[in-house]
């Protein structure tokens, strides 16, 4: 136990010190990689949960007795990666995560016997409502759904049937909007789902507050939306066609258009039918000719001889006319040119185009690196025009309008972006954490060898040397002995004083007192003084060679 305290006093306390602060942290690490050992690997098993859908997970797991982390906002559910396929199965067994509804296993839980028919109505309108909610929430951009379906009860005498009705709530991400083609397909399912409901009475409303659909005439909603959809592509397509064109003059990214489309949608059926006077054209022509002489007859006796026909009609053929008359009539049709069109306007008829580019000036960087804005000249913007002009077809008689400005664009700072939480210097932290561990342990074990074991062997191997001199054989330097070797050698006898003390007292007290001296902390006998004395002046050479070896470990 003395040998042990003293072994502890050479160290000094600046070692103590450093050995005990190596040993707490041994023990604490052995402490956290044994916990990290009996813990066992957690795997991502749902993420996204609602919180709903994040308490009934839970809630099984703890009955099935699967350990699990949940993340602080409950969207994120972690099992022991063993149990995640077993976990999976026995929560699809339960109908788990349902999205927050609950779709046909209602049925399932529930006994037919002694429901009454109210029952029975309202967990199928239930079971409806939640299978097209998860039927929703499987579509793009929508994290998740909710249906609401009225169907109006049967009354007895009654000849107007109601209609059935119904409201979608749909979840989108930040910064989504859906298509009109996708908020119609809703409505659309919906719609089909229900008995005696149409498409115009489904509404559907965002997690913002938007109306994105209240209902209406269904052929009308529908030709309207494919119109929009038309002109929306129309105007992306000029668009990308003036960025892409202009965007090789300034270059990429100093660019933006935006054109705005005035399409008639229209169809128009139209009968016009139009004459010219000037051109006349002769059709037919028709000429009558008529002459009538009339004479009179004698003034004979009036007999039924002379009445009868034909018996005087020579008599008057020698007889002067007393009148006569010739007629002539000529007709002449005419046909005056005719056109006759009949015009069908399409669908699709551009009224007018107002085309709008903005571009970025140019840029010089000097010697330091600083970059310096220059506006474009006049006669370049003015060439911009003529391009864009040409590309997108404008027409000034038809009152399309353009505008090229330059302005210098704002910088956008790109240095901040979208940091997931689950990775760290693009890896995981799991994988992070790991490699972590690993190297702990090796620098640990390094620290261990080197302050611990290096040290405890060799003054094993010090120990074991000095201890005797072999025969046949040089002894081995101590290495301590010589540490503690001073500066002058010869040791001088104290000076003056009466004293009578005997010479072979004087010597054994002179061994045993403890001598100051410089560069050594604490004090050690002379009797060590002495021996290392004695082993200097017999082992020069290797004296010599380990001073020099300690000479070299210090510089």
């Amino acid at each position: 136990m003395n040998s042990f305290l003293d072994t502890l006093r050479q160290l000094g306390p600046a070692r103590l010190l450093m050995m005990s602060a190596i040993v707490l942290g041994l023990l604490v690490f052995f402490v956290f990689i044994s916990l990290r050992v009996s813990s066992p690997d957690m795997k991502l098993l749902y993420a996204d949960l609602s919180v709903t859908d994040s308490g009934a997970v839970a809630a099984k797991l703890e009955e099935l007795q699967i350990p699990y982390d949940m993340s602080s906002d409950g969207s994120r559910i972690s099992v022991p990666g063993d149990d995640v396929g077993r976990a999976r199965m026995l929560l699809a067994e339960e109908g788990l995560p349902n999205g927050g509804s609950m779709g046909y296993e209602i049925f399932d839980k529930q006994s037919a016997f002694g429901t009454t028919n109210l029952v029975q109505n309202i967990n199928q309108v239930r079971a409806l409502e939640g299978e097209l909610a998860r039927t929703i929430s499987e579509m793009d951009n929508v994290r998740s759904a909710r249906v609401h379906i009225v169907l109006p009860e049967r009354e007895l005498f009654r000849r107007e049937n109601r209609e059935a009705s119904a409201s979608v709530f749909i979840n989108i991400p930040a910064g989504i909007v859906l298509a009109r083609t996708q908020i119609a397909s809703i409505q659309s399912l919906v719609a089909s789902s229900v008995s005696n409901l149409k498409a115009s009475s489904v509404s559907v409303i965002d997690s913002n507050g938007n109306l994105l659909a209240k209902g209406g005439n269904e052929d009308t909603d529908l030709v309207t939306l494919e119109a929009e959809d038309r002109r929306r592509s129309f105007e992306a397509n000029l668009v990308s066609k003036i960025e892409e064109q202009v965007s090789r003059v300034v270059g990429p990214g100093k660019v933006t258009a935006i054109v705005t489309a005035d399409i008639n949608y229209d169809q128009i059926s139209m009968n016009e039918e139009s004459y010219n006077p000037e051109g006349q054209v002769l059709r037919s022509s028709q000429v009558t000719e008529e002459s009538s002489t009339e004479r009179e007859a004698p003034g004979d006796e009036v007999s039924v001889e002379n009445n009868l026909p034909g018996q005087n009609s020579g008599l008057l053929l020698g007889e002067e006319p007393s009148a006569q008359s010739n007629k002539t009539e000529e007709v002449t049709n005419y046909e005056i040119s005719k056109t006759v069109k009949n015009v069908v306007r399409q669908v699709g008829e551009i009224k007018k185009l107002s085309v709008s580019v903005l571009v970025d000036g140019s840029y010089t960087t000097d010697e330091e690196g600083k970059k310096t804005y220059a506006p474009r000249p006049q006669e370049e913007l003015d060439a911009i025009t003529s391009l864009v002009k040409s590309a997108v077809g404008i027409d000034e008689d038809r009152g399309d309008t353009i505008q090229v400005s330059n302005l210098q664009f704002a910088e956008i700072d790109t240095a901040e972006e979208i940091v997931d939480d689950r990775y760290l210097f693009g890896f995981e932290k799991s994988d992070l954490i790991d490699a972590a561990e690993v190297i702990t342990v090796g620098v640990m074990m390094i620290l261990v060898v080197l302050l611990v074991l290096q040290p405890m062997v060799s003054r094993l191997l010090a120990t074991e040397g000095g201890g005797g001199s072999p025969s046949g054989g040089a002894r081995r330097v101590e290495p301590d002995m010589i540490a503690a070797m001073p500066s002058n050698p010869a040791l001088a006898a104290p000076s003056g004083g009466g004293g009578s003390m005997s010479e072979p007292a004087f010597a054994k007290q002179a061994e045993e007192s403890l001598v100051d001296i410089q560069g050594v902390e604490g004090k050690v006998k002379a009797s060590t003084l002495k021996k290392v004395e004695e082993i200097v002046d017999n082992y020069p050479t290797e004296t010599v060679s380990v001073i020099r070896s300690w000479m070299t470990q210090e510089s």
